[in-house]
């Protein structure tokens, strides 16, 4: 199920928004990673998600998972269940156990949506997991998604850009504590916006 999506939603965004994903090869193919990117549509989950060619892990709202056919979706698309807005020891453990495994997990650190402008401020999540799983981060930029209608007709298109990982001797810089991983997630941002800054001047 989870490959067949794959397949059929990166089919269906090159044909519809001439979708296509740059330097991918900064993506480790093996081992423990987060994917992390700015958030600025509904459709930014699949449109990161179908980016690799590797199995991923998702957050989503509790809610869902007890919801008929919503909840039978996300479970079988990897997705981790999670309270918003509190810290939630639950998702932490099931995120550290899919890392662990060497699993790979997509993040939004800014934790909800913004307005595809201006980033909103970054969520201390993405800092915590790093630093306790001790895992490469790769950021990314998501383009095109907040103007759907737009890419339709390539202006622009929908795009994903990876920049270069952040790697684990970078991370351990930071401190351990609350301060350190809001650090870590900001600095996780500054890179994203270096990324937007790059497609929005090509």
């Amino acid at each position: 199920m989870y490959w067949f999506s794959c397949i059929v939603a990166r089919t269906l965004f090159r044909i519809l928004f001439g979708y296509r994903v740059v330097n991918v090869d900064r993506v480790p193919m093996e081992g423990p990673i987060i994917l992390a990117s700015n958030h600025q549509s509904n459709i930014d989950p699949p449109v990161f998600g179908v980016s690799v060619r590797r199995e991923l892990h998702f957050f989503a709202k509790k809610e869902l998972f007890d919801k008929f056919l919503i909840g039978w979706w996300v479970r079988k698309h990897n997705s981790i269940p999670v309270r918003r807005g509190v810290y939630d020891p639950a998702s932490f453990s099931l995120v550290e156990e899919a890392l662990g495994k060497g699993g790979g997990l997509i993040m939004f650190p800014e934790g909800t949506r913004g307005d595809g402008k201006e980033f909103l401020k970054p969520k201390p999540g993405i800092g915590l997991i790093a630093k306790r799983s001790q895992v490469t981060i790769v950021p990314a930029y998501i383009n095109g998604t907040k103007q759907l209608l737009r890419a339709i007709f390539r202006n622009p298109r929908v795009s994903v850009t990876y920049g270069e990982p952040i790697l684990i001797d970078e991370i351990e810089k930071f401190a351990d504590d609350k301060e350190g991983y809001r650090s870590l997630a900001r600095h996780v941002m500054d890179r994203i916006g270096k990324l937007k800054d790059q497609v929005n001047s090509a």
